[in-house]
């Protein structure tokens, strides 16, 4: 499971760099807002899932302990 939410993770911090990026290309304020709050939502749900991650193998290491 680590090694698919890792990959996870990592591709969701990809496309909210890549939406931050593209950002400043926009042709007009309300895509720039757009690519900016989906590149948010995307660093959040990156966080939610490491933090699910971590939360998952903690409590494999009390079960294992």
């Amino acid at each position: 499971m680590s090694h698919i939410a890792t990959n996870s993770i990592e591709r969701l911090e990809e496309l909210a760099a890549w939406h931050r990026a593209n950002a400043n290309h926009a042709g007009s304020v309300w895509i720039w807002d757009a690519r900016l709050r989906a590149a948010e939502d995307l660093e959040r749900q990156a966080a939610e899932l490491r933090a699910q991650l971590r939360r998952h193998a903690a409590s494999r290491l009390d079960q294992a302990a």
